[in-house]
Parts: structure tokens; sequence; C-alpha cells
């Protein structure tokens, strides 16, 4: 009963933010005149519906997080069907508050699906920096049409996809919860190597292990730095941790993800290290 009220909750969080952002969109659209939905790059990249998408489904995100339902193949089927139903939630809120110059309401006296052939055949778009105007596409529309309800499932994917990696406690099947975190960056990764290949060579409820989790690194951010963050995460209920370790390296201008070099390490039952991570 317990998970079936949590299913809920998690379905209530998601339709509750894809309301809200397809209201967002036409409220937008109405005020400014510039749709933020059909927004492209070279008309096919649907830019615009990918970042709709993201807004749209980040309740299921936190839904599952407060109500500590994992990601699964029902709460992908659940958004792929909600990612639909708001793409076409956002095209009936257009047209139910379409009001022309006449006072007139485009509702009393188009069908919706006259309105939406119409709206999808007579778009215009605009290419390149010259903002070239490519006429009305026609049948074409029904393609963007797609391309955006595919870049909206996408980008509301990339919520499940950051669900589904978040660390899990397999006893409980709660989300684990980050209690303190470490961060240390190193000139290179020549001095990395000695804290991050020793670390978990000590025992975690050791001398050595404490002192290399609270020793200080702090380098300037610039080509080839390394930085380590260190996150100690615990179980709401049964109050079991686990270290989860990512590792990114300085390009020049940004931070880039090491992946092959992030781990996590769960911690043995009754050790707490809480007080090692805090200062």
């Amino acid at each position: 009963m317990k998970d079936i009220a949590n299913s809920f909750g998690v379905a209530a969080c998601g339709l509750v933010t894809s309301v809200l952002t397809a209201l967002a969109v036409v409220v937008m659209s109405r005020m400014t005149g510039f749709d933020f939905f059909t927004f492209s790059i070279w008309v096919v990249v649907p830019v615009g519906a990918l970042l709709t998408g993201f807004a749209a489904a980040s309740g299921y995100y936190f839904g599952s997080l407060y109500f500590h339902k994992r990601a699964g193949l029902s709460l992908l089927a659940q958004m792929i069907v909600i990612a639909g139903l708001t793409q076409l939630l956002i095209y009936y809120m257009g047209y139910s508050t379409l009001v022309l110059n006449d006072g007139r309401r485009v509702s009393d006296f188009i069908p919706f699906g006259q309105y939406l052939d119409i709206s999808l055949t007579s778009a215009h778009y605009s290419i390149g920096r010259a903002m070239t105007d490519t006429g009305e596409v026609g049948s074409f529309g029904y393609w963007l049409a797609a391309f955006q309800f595919v870049g909206f499932l996408v980008g509301g994917l990339s919520v499940y996809g950051f669900l589904a990696t978040k660390p899990v406690c397999e006893k409980c099947n709660l989300y684990l919860r980050p209690l303190s975190k470490r961060e240390k960056t190193f000139s290179d990764g020549d001095s990395a190597s000695p804290y991050y290949d020793a670390l978990f060579e000590h025992p975690v409820d050791g001398p050595e292990f404490a002192a290399l989790i609270r020793s200080e690194e702090k380098a300037k951010a610039e080509k080839g730095v390394v930085l380590v963050k260190t996150v100690l995460h615990g179980c709401p209920k049964c109050k079991s941790q686990l270290i989860e370790e990512k590792v990114q390296v300085h390009n020049g201008s940004e931070w880039k993800d090491a992946d092959k070099l992030n781990r996590r390490v769960t911690i043995p039952d009754g050790v707490d290290l809480l007080s090692i991570f805090r200062p």
C-alpha cells in the first residue's frame, strides 16, 4: 500500500510541474510573442523543447527523492506518456487562449484539430544569424512537431538518468542522503595519485584514512589540475554509509569528468565517518 501511495505521490509531482511548465510556455508566448517551446537551432534541433521537457520532468526528480521511489520501468513509461500529454497540453492551451484582434476566441469557431493543423503547417522559422525566414513549413510542420516531441522526451529522460545514477541503500531500497563532502585540488595527476591510490588501502575507521580525508589540498584552477570530490552518503533508515568519489580534470577553460576514476565504496555496518568528514 505504501509503495502505491509513493507512486501516486511521484506521479502527482511530475504532473504538477508538467502543467506549470506548459502554462509558463503559453504565458510567455502570449506576453512576448516568442514561442520558447518551438525554439530550434537550424530548425530541426529542438532546444526549446529539450529544456521544456527537463523543466516538466523536474517534479519526478524531486518527488522520487522525497518519496524514495527508485527509477524503474514504471516511472520511465509514466514519463513518456506525460511527455506526450504535456506537448498536447501546450498546443491546447495555446488554442484555448488565442483571441483575435476583433475580440473573438479562436476556440469559438475552429475545432482544435483544425487549429493544430493550421498552426503546424503555417508556422515560420528563422535560420542563421541573418534570421532568414523559411516561409510556411507546410506538411513538414508535422515532422518538426515530432522532432520537438523527441527533444521534450530527451529533456525528461535526462532527469530519469540522474535518478538512475543516484546512490541507493540496497537493504532499505531508499535513496542515500549526502551527509558531508570534501574537495581537494591537486596541481596534476602525479600529485593526486598518493591520495587517490592510498585512500582505501587503509581501514576506513583508522587514523591513516582520517588523515587523508582531512588533509587540505588546494591548487589554482588551470590546465592539468585534478579535482577530487569525496561525498559521504547515509541511509535515512538503517544509517549505513557510502563514500562516492568523483574526479575532474581542468582542460584550461573548464572541468571535465574523468568517469573511469569515479568510484563508490560501501562502508562496513556500524562504522560512522561523519565526524571524520566534518571540519
